[in-house]
């Protein structure tokens, strides 16, 4: 637990509230792998937005593994495909509402991902030293 905290407290280019929401967000996406019934519904809305939010600011390892865990909780979440499909209990807009949520907000953390790896290669670009264009020697 000291190194979880050594780890926030570090001072580097990542703000410390993308460290904790993206911890929190881990934590959530495991506590629905644990209640895949009731907790991808009533959890994984608040792991979405702490993930994507920690994707945005740049963590991207712990990013990636917060978006694997969230998508394989709604990929083996009976709960989510019942209320996706609407089979769910007569009335359960609720449900249904948080299943589509949580569907967009899995796209939403795949977006970042992709906007992450783009502005990691043309940064990668920027920092390669140029090369003549005649390559032939003296």
């Amino acid at each position: 637990m000291q190194a979880f905290w050594h780890w926030i407290r570090r001072d580097d280019h990542f703000p410390r509230h993308a460290k904790l929401l993206g911890a929190a967000a881990f934590a959530l996406g495991l506590a629905c792998a644990v209640m895949p019934r009731t907790g991808v519904l009533r959890l994984e809305p608040i792991a979405v937005v702490c993930g994507t939010v920690c994707l945005w600011a740049g963590l991207s390892a712990l990013g990636y593994g917060v978006f694997v865990l969230l998508a394989m909780d709604l990929i083996l979440s009976p709960a989510f495909w019942r209320s996706l499909t609407h089979l769910a209990a007569p009335g359960s807009l609720a449900d249904s509402a948080g299943a589509y949520f949580d569907l967009v907000g899995v796209i939403a953390m795949s977006v970042a991902l992709v906007r992450q790896a783009l502005v990691r290669s043309s940064g990668d670009k920027a920092a390669a030293p140029t090369q003549d264009s005649d390559p032939t020697p003296n």
